[in-house]
């Protein structure tokens, strides 16, 4: 758990962690090998975040600018959550080798269903396709 950090790199040794968590943090870079849970990163500002090994799920919360960086193994694994957060990415090797980075989306397009059950259909905008 890192609070209140900033201009500063955190590598965490060892081969597992059972979660990593980042508060109030800005202009911090964490490196880290494998997580068990999650990596958090809430409340904060020009992160970035790397993990060569695994890592089940990011959480990125009130948070503006986020960059992750995922290894081979966590690409194919790795899920997203967000809520009030902007200028998200992240990036990944692919199988040629070289890096591929994309937008993790924040704006969506949402509608009321016409189906049986109403509801509400959520969509990622077309500014992402």
């Amino acid at each position: 758990y890192a609070f209140d950090c900033e201009d500063i790199t955190i590598q965490v040794k060892g081969d597992k962690s059972k979660s990593i968590v980042l508060d109030k943090c800005r202009r911090v870079n964490v490196v880290f090998n494998s997580c068990i849970s999650s990596c958090e990163i809430v409340n904060s500002s020009k992160i970035q975040c790397q993990t060569t090994g695994l890592c089940p799920t990011f959480s990125i919360d009130k948070t503006v600018g986020c960059l992750v960086y995922l290894s081979e193994e966590s690409a194919k694994n790795t899920s997203f959550v967000t809520s009030q957060s902007s200028e998200m990415n992240v990036s990944y090797p692919t199988k040629d080798g070289t890096q591929k980075e994309l937008p993790i989306p924040e704006q969506f397009m949402h509608k009321i269903s016409d189906d049986a059950n109403g509801g509400l259909t959520s969509e990622v905008s077309e500014l992402y396709h």
